[in-house]
């Protein structure tokens, strides 16, 4: 089989590509998946994932949120659907000092580049947002919930509309002859023009030795209904939400509330990793209600779900070509922070693979360990700040 330019990963940043390139090509677009979109095994697979402006003091992450909210509201126009809620975030004062830091960075951060954001006191937050609990908090008023699994459809039907075609399979081993092309899990051979590489976790396995590897983790995720019903955390009056050490949204796609830790350490094979919640993160997450958000405290667990995030060591992503093997492109290491991008992720992946200059510069993703910043305290997901390395 031979396609011009083939998508491994039918997830949320493969489908973005996929759409990107049926756009602004008259090309073959193959998207190869394993399980097919919208799997349980897809990472991308969720109800809801949050989409905020907030990230500490960095300015790049800021600029390319506010650029993937247009791409969102583009999206949802074509294809006619509701996506992104906005509900603004809330980000919550505790004992954890490097997610006070990020709070502050944030709030900084926000209002230097004159994109709002409030600074609330204990009395403020009491007014506006009655169901939470902190000394001090910070709102941005960008925050808000991104329906994921109706994101993944309504990226998959409009790639369908435009022709790009599907194959459900597994890319055993990226061959490179005088005509490169995939192997799959069945030894069928599709030869490529280009490639593009978002397989997430199991990333790993197609990259060749010298390149920014990844850590697969197991999230965890647990959907509560408080006791005295969901009036007070539904997306009109509710705000995603940051604790110490967890973040929460509120029922937007589900009749539950989502809670989760903002950082797992631990790293899994992503073929056999555990698919239940261990019953101690639950315990967790009410504790953590417990302080922040005390009418959930005690709620019903009714739903928990298991996913996989793909963690480079800094927990910047990889957007860029191989160096040697320049028809091909990668695309991962989104290190739980990256379903927000997807637009703006699909379009630089798209960009790179049809060889143009792409819209954000791209050094800080490169694809060489050595051209990569130096990690620090999980910035990304609400704990702290960059050295400044």
């Amino acid at each position: 089989m031979k396609t011009d330019f083939c998508v491994l990963g039918g997830g949320i940043m493969g489908l973005a590509t996929a759409c990107t390139l049926s756009e602004t090509s008259d090309s073959q677009v193959l998207v190869l998946d394993r399980h097919g979109v919208g799997s349980e095994y897809s990472s991308s697979n969720d109800v809801n994932r949050v989409f905020r402006y907030s990230y500490g003091s960095d300015l790049l992450y800021t600029t390319m949120a506010v650029e993937s909210q247009k791409l969102w509201r583009k999206l949802e126009k074509e294809s006619g659907q509701e996506l992104l809620l906005s509900t603004g975030l809330l980000l919550l004062h505790g004992a954890d000092e490097n997610a006070n830091r990020f709070n502050e960075a944030s709030y900084r951060t926000l209002s230097h580049m004159k994109l709002g954001a409030d600074r609330l006191d204990k009395e403020d937050l009491k007014k506006r947002f009655p169901q939470f609990r902190s000394e001090e908090a910070f709102f941005d008023p960008h925050g808000g919930v991104l329906l994921a699994s109706k994101a993944l459809l309504a990226l998959e039907s409009l790639a369908k509309a435009a022709g790009v075609k599907f194959q459900q399979g597994q890319a055993r081993d990226i061959v490179f002859e005088e005509h490169p092309y995939v192997k799959t899990d069945t030894q069928e051979k599709i030869e490529f023009r280009k490639l593009v590489v978002t397989i997430g976790p199991w990333s790993n396995r197609l990259l060749r030795n010298g390149l920014t590897s990844i850590r697969p983790t197991r999230q965890q995720l647990v959907y509560f209904r408080p006791h005295a019903g969901l009036d007070h955390f539904r997306p009109d009056s509710c705000p995603v939400f940051f604790t110490d050490r967890h973040y929460g949204l509120p029922a937007a796609g589900i009749d539950a509330v989502k809670l989760s830790p903002k950082e797992l350490s631990e790293s899994v094979d992503p073929e056999s990793a555990k698919r239940s919640v261990d019953d101690e993160q639950i315990i967790d997450c009410r504790e953590a209600c417990r302080r922040f958000v005390p009418d959930l405290a005690d709620g019903e667990v009714v739903q928990t779900k298991v996913c996989l995030y793909d963690m480079t060591e800094n927990s910047d992503f990889v957007i860029d070509k191989d160096p040697e093997r320049t028809n091909v492109v990668y695309g991962y290491g989104f290190s739980g922070h990256g379903f927000k991008f997807a637009p703006l992720i699909g379009k630089l992946l798209a960009e790179l693979t049809q060889d143009e200059k792409p819209g954000f510069t791209l050094e800080r993703f490169s694809i060489l360990p050595a051209r990569r910043r130096t990690p620090a305290l999980g910035a990304h997901l609400g704990k702290g700040e960059y050295s400044g390395q």
